[in-house]
């Protein structure tokens, strides 16, 4: 068999491919190291700094839920609060026989009408009415009517509100008033006259400003439709849906805090079946994180050899950031908007961990007060002095009562407070401490009272004190024990106290 003799091209040689020296392979190796982990680095950087922002990012929200949600609780409370006083001072007209009794139909009696608009006047609590009065079928008024109402009702203005009472919630409607600008509440007083009382809508939810903690959040009334009837929020018209990625978040049924993409979204129910809802855009939560996180990003691509100490560095100082944050968040969350006092849910929790790691060589008493006969002061002065006698009242606890004390607004009229004692084996030295202290209070009032600057209702204070028993006993048996001494109190004449399982007794 011959043998093919082999070809070799023109200019190819075995010496034409120079095999690779050392320093060449190991300048290459050196190249796809620093590739590798240039690619290694920067993927396990973005999956720790992902499943990092996502765990965190998550409890932040979920943080903020359970804070707006207890905001949201308290703006319900408020705004119903109001409301119950325009649809009382309504009802108090019910009362009134002349009124109630007093029908026009073809023959008006003028003085009849001059007598009950004064007669009007003088039941008005507020001084900010946009309407109060009674619109009888005639087409006749009395009271305060405004030129809104009418223009509204036009020549059939009692029809119009009779209609309108038909559908209202709680005898309440936003629907009377072209664009919503009015919440009225309305009253049948018989069959040819209603009693009307109107705010301005933006009056609901004036103030309320003030309560929201983080930028972005914004405060909504709503009715059963979720048209919006006073809001905190410019960008939204009252008459106008709720946006619809905070709608999709409002549960009509109860109380409810939704976590969504867009929004953080926290419902009530007004007693009249309208809703409070508060809500934060999601990205204002997670903005002091998303910015640190874009700027490890970028350091990160930049110094790959020192990016996993730069991330440690950053960690600490989000976690940081977040931890002041939430700080704040907490405190705010934690107090009464009134009165800067702890909120009822924050002092039952403070109090039930107190008792629960009580501090070596500590006694604790627990004193349950209210103001005496403050529905007095709200009926005769209005609320919004009742507001300034409950802060002074707050104030009042915050001069007699230690820092070291526990002191809280557990809603209305109603304050506690947790008091410290140095740990005394003799009870009657410790029922002598707890009778100084209650004293000092009381006196404290009475010379509030009798001061000559006074500017507001002098009032005084009904009081029931518990002395702590040790564990296992709680917060909800102590505040028992405190209750059960507040209604001794009430019952011997008011403006003084007792102590739980020592009679009527209030000297030392």
């Amino acid at each position: 068999m011959a043998v093919l003799p082999i070809k070799k091209n023109k200019g190819a040689s075995n010496g034409n491919v120079k095999p690779k020296t050392n320093k060449e392979k190991v300048s290459e190796l050196r190249f796809q190291i620093i590739l590798s982990f240039g690619i290694v680095i920067p993927v396990v950087l973005a999956v720790v700094i992902s499943v990092f922002s996502s765990v965190v990012a998550n409890a932040l929200k979920m943080q903020t839920a359970n804070m707006i949600q207890n905001l949201n609780s308290q703006l319900n409370t408020n705004i119903d609060s109001h409301m119950k006083i325009v649809s009382d001072n309504l009802n108090m007209i019910l009362t009134d026989e002349e009124i109630v009794s007093y029908n026009p139909g073809d023959a008006p009696d003028p003085e009849t009408e001059q007598e009950i608009d004064g007669r009007l006047y003088s039941y008005a609590l507020y001084s900010t009415y946009s309407d109060y009065g009674i619109v009888y079928s005639n087409g006749a008024t009395v009271g305060k009517i405004s030129d809104k109402l009418k223009a509204a009702g036009g020549d059939a203005l009692f029809g119009t509100l009779n209609k309108a009472l038909s559908r209202a919630s709680g005898g309440w409607t936003s629907e009377v008033i072209p664009g919503r600008t009015h919440a009225i509440n309305l009253h049948k007083i018989n069959d040819s006259a209603i009693a009307v009382a109107g705010v301005e809508a933006g009056e609901l939810t004036e103030g309320v400003q003030n309560s929201m903690f983080v930028e972005g959040m914004q405060a909504y009334i709503a009715d059963k439709s979720l048209v919006v009837i006073s809001t905190t929020d410019e960008t939204v018209v009252p008459g106008s849906y709720l946006k619809t990625q905070i709608s999709r978040s409002v549960d009509r049924s109860a109380m409810s805090t939704q976590v969504g993409e867009k929004y953080i979204v926290a419902t009530n129910s007004l007693t009249n079946g309208w809703f409070v809802v508060t809500a934060v855009p999601t990205d204002k939560v997670l903005e002091v994180l998303n910015n640190s996180l874009s700027r490890i990003l970028i350091i990160s691509a930049v110094l790959t050899l020192l990016a996993m100490a730069y991330i440690c560095y950053m960690a600490f100082r989000i976690a940081s950031s977040i931890n002041q944050t939430v700080d704040k968040l907490d405190v705010k969350a934690q107090k009464d908007l009134l009165t800067d006092l702890y909120n009822k849910r924050s002092f039952e929790d403070i109090v039930s961990s107190t008792l629960n790691n009580p501090v070596p060589d500590t006694s604790y008493a627990l004193i349950f007060m209210d103001v005496d006969n403050f529905k007095g002061v709200n009926d005769r002065c209005g609320h919004d002095v009742g507001d300034m006698v409950l802060k002074r009242f707050a104030h009042t606890m915050g001069t007699v009562f230690r820092d070291s004390d526990v002191k809280g607004r557990l809603g209305g009229d109603e304050f506690c407070v947790l008091v410290r004692m140095p740990e005394e084996k003799d009870v009657n030295q410790l029922i002598s401490n707890i009778n100084e202290v209650c004293r000092r209070f009381t006196d404290y009032l009475h010379k509030q009272g009798e001061s000559a600057r006074q500017d507001l209702p002098a009032v005084t204070s009904s009081m029931g004190a518990a002395i702590w028993s040790g564990a296992p006993e709680g917060f909800e048996e102590l505040y028992h024990k405190a209750d059960t001494a507040l209604y001794a109190s009430k019952k011997r004449g008011k403006d003084t106290w007792t102590i739980y399982g020592q009679g009527n007794a209030n000297e030392a």
